[in-house]
């Protein structure tokens, strides 16, 4: 089933998609870190650039290629040795996961997909994105399959989708009063 594309994808949806996470995370007292592949640090970047991202935003990891994913990730190999290659769900999962241990942050979203201008090496179609969001103990995934348009308007509209799933959780967190277990960063 192919997602909809959310109506305004601009770059002013972007910012205060971000800006509504920001506020958030503030209320929280938490910091959020990010695992970015197809958006290639775009996700980090808009949120970087919101009031408050200073003590909410904790660090990304841009890993595009799967070596990055199992070097700077610790992703096992095999799992990226599927026939859907880095666009699965496990991928996202593991992704947001490990950002989330690695950095010591309390929550953490990952990117991975195909934003175009092709398919990449495993197939996958242009448009096909998986995002995952991890705090301790729990992780949402959300899978869309965008229609064609343009990759910049693909990219602004995963990081709409990733911001939407990051504000979600925090929300769901918020209304279950749940205080997160901060891990020590790795390493």
């Amino acid at each position: 089933m192919t997602s909809t594309l959310p109506t305004d994808t601009s770059d002013e949806a972007v910012a205060a998609a971000a800006q509504g996470v920001l506020d958030l995370l503030s209320e929280a007292g938490w910091r959020l870190a990010t695992a970015e592949s197809c958006t290639a640090g775009r996700l980090a970047g808009a949120l970087a650039a919101g009031d408050g991202a200073g003590s909410a935003l904790q660090g990304g990891f841009v890993c595009y290629s799967k070596d990055a994913k199992v070097r700077m990730l610790g992703l096992p190999p095999e799992t990226l040795q599927t026939r859907q290659g880095a666009v699965t769900e496990t991928v996202a999962r593991l992704m947001a996961e490990s950002a989330r241990k690695r950095s010591g942050a309390a929550i953490a979203v990952a990117v991975t997909g195909v934003l175009g201008p092709s398919c990449d090496e495993d197939g996958n179609p242009v448009g096909l994105v998986d995002i995952a969001c991890a705090r301790d103990g729990f992780t949402r995934h959300r899978r869309e399959r965008w229609p064609e348009a343009a990759p910049d308007v693909l990219i602004r509209a995963t990081l709409l989708s990733a911001l939407g799933l990051v504000a979600a959780m925090l929300a769901e967190t918020r209304d279950l009063a749940q205080e997160p277990t901060i891990v020590p960063p790795l390493g």
